[in-house]
């Protein structure tokens, strides 16, 4: 059962990952990123993958393990 669950975890983020990497790919204008104090213009694709590498790693810092 644990072999099932890890499967489709694996399939799930697989999926979410080709996803991303598409929407990424498609977004690469230059932006401008205000942060209060000062404006920073950067392409999409800089910005976005940025946001992902950031929501991986809240999500691996606040994953919780669960002994089953």
């Amino acid at each position: 059962m644990k072999d099932k669950k890890r499967q489709i975890k694996l399939i799930l983020g697989l999926t979410l990952l080709l996803l991303a990497v598409i929407f990424v790919v498609l977004n690469t204008n230059v932006v401008a990123i205000n942060f209060g104090v000062f404006d920073v213009k950067l392409p999409l694709i800089v910005v976005l993958v940025m946001m992902i590498i950031i929501g991986v790693l809240i999500g691996w810092f606040l994953r919780t393990d669960k002994k089953e």
